[in-house]
């Protein structure tokens, strides 16, 4: 199927190149892919279409983004080249795909490709394809459960769950988690209230959901190292989804979500956690993280300092120590009082959580310059939403 399609797009492509030197402007013809139905999900704004790349000596261009330099990416491998990242939004267009089922085949392209590099991109892609077609994730992914949940928080490992960086003489006092990984001992400390808080949102009834930048293996292995209520962590029925490396994405400027200029998006440069994977419309899910870079997202992004094992476990000033077990109890206490209120009000739980988002804060802590007390910045924010500005 992909490959038929593939031959067709060759010409399309030669003579691209040759309208784009005269100045012409050319897409790619839609995919022969049959549709398949998408799940229900927020409808999303149709993006313009962005241009394939004139290169015939990639059958995937038409559907991939510019291959970045492996300088660019720290979890790029040098020896193999940089992973490829697919414009999300085309193989939506072209292949009938949710949004999810989208970036999954990009995980599953590089799963391919990571275990045969030498191997036939287009028998990769095809067989991504199919898989995405059938629904079939890495991991246990609820799909009805992030449908229907009325809120889903979306945690970060490194640096906001847990920390695996700390030094050896500090792990073999401070650790929660022993594995081995690669024929290596690894030692993990979890940040204080991490169990509590994952209770707390599903006794809620929200979903939980992991989304971690690291590689894809090293991620899922300490995970399962985890033991949660009696299972290993991607198996308990609180956490929704677990997503890694291999889902973060790229943006062209063109995919259209500009306030001003329909055609003209923010593109997305680094690696990063696109939250519509969970939540198209944005109003029910927000991101627990200490890595705004890995993010685009400000309005739904909770920003939180970094989880410091080693400082943890060997400060002797108790002021430090209680801020760093306060900080995942204080985001707990912020869901459960914007969950209230998104219930009194009856409105999305994103727009209640909005005052403790990453640039809400800048609206409170403008507010506050004018006299405000923080509860009433806090209300104001939440009934005049579009005082938070759209992005940066």
């Amino acid at each position: 199927m992909v490959a038929a399609m593939m031959a067709r797009r060759v010409t399309p492509l030669l003579f691209g190149s040759l309208l784009a030197a005269t100045g012409c402007r050319w897409h790619a013809s839609a995919g022969t892919s049959p549709t398949v139905t998408p799940q229900p999900t927020a409808p999303a704004a149709t993006p313009a279409p962005a241009p394939a790349t004139a290169d015939a000596a990639d059958p995937l261009a038409a559907w991939s983004l510019p291959a970045r330099p492996t300088w660019m990416d720290r979890y790029a491998d040098d020896a193999v080249g940089a992973p490829r990242f697919f414009n999300i939004s085309t193989l939506m267009r072209e292949h009938g795909l949710t949004r999810d089922r989208a970036v999954e085949l990009q995980n599953h392209y590089r799963d391919a490709s990571r275990a045969d590099p030498a191997g036939d991109p287009t028998a990769h892609f095809e067989a991504a394809l199919a898989k995405a077609k059938r629904g079939e994730f890495e991991g246990r992914r609820d799909v009805a459960r992030l449908a229907d949940a009325p809120f889903i928080v979306v945690f970060d490992l490194d640096d906001t769950l847990y920390d695996q960086s700390y030094d050896a003489e500090i792990a073999a006092t401070c650790a929660d988690l022993r594995l081995e990984f690669g024929g290596k001992p690894k030692a993990i400390k979890l940040a204080p209230g991490a169990n509590a808080a994952l209770d707390r949102i599903a006794a809620l009834g929200g979903a939980v959901v992991i989304f971690t930048a690291a590689p894809d293996e090293a991620s899922l292995a300490n995970l399962r190292a985890w033991q949660f209520g009696g299972k290993p962590l991607p198996d308990h029925p609180a956490i929704a989804a677990v997503l890694t490396n291999s889902h973060l994405v790229l943006q062209d400027k063109r995919e259209g979500d500009g306030a001003d200029d329909p055609k003209r998006g923010h593109p997305v440069i680094e690696p990063s956690k696109d939250l519509r994977i969970v939540d198209e419309g944005l109003t029910r899910a927000i991101l627990v993280d200490d890595n705004p870079l890995r993010t685009f997202q400000p309005r739904n992004l909770r920003l939180t300092k970094k989880f410091d094992a080693a400082s943890y476990c060997t400060t002797k000033d108790a002021k430090l120590e209680r801020a760093f077990e306060r900080t995942l109890p204080d985001v707990v206490a912020e869901i459960e009082d914007s969950l209230r209120w998104a219930q009194q009000a009856k409105v999305p739980f994103a727009t209640a959580y909005l005052p403790h988002s990453q640039i809400g804060r800048l609206a409170v802590g403008f507010l506050r310059g004018a006299g405000m007390s923080e509860k009433a910045a806090i209300e104001y924010v939440r009934t005049h939403p579009e005082v938070v500005d759209r992005d940066f």
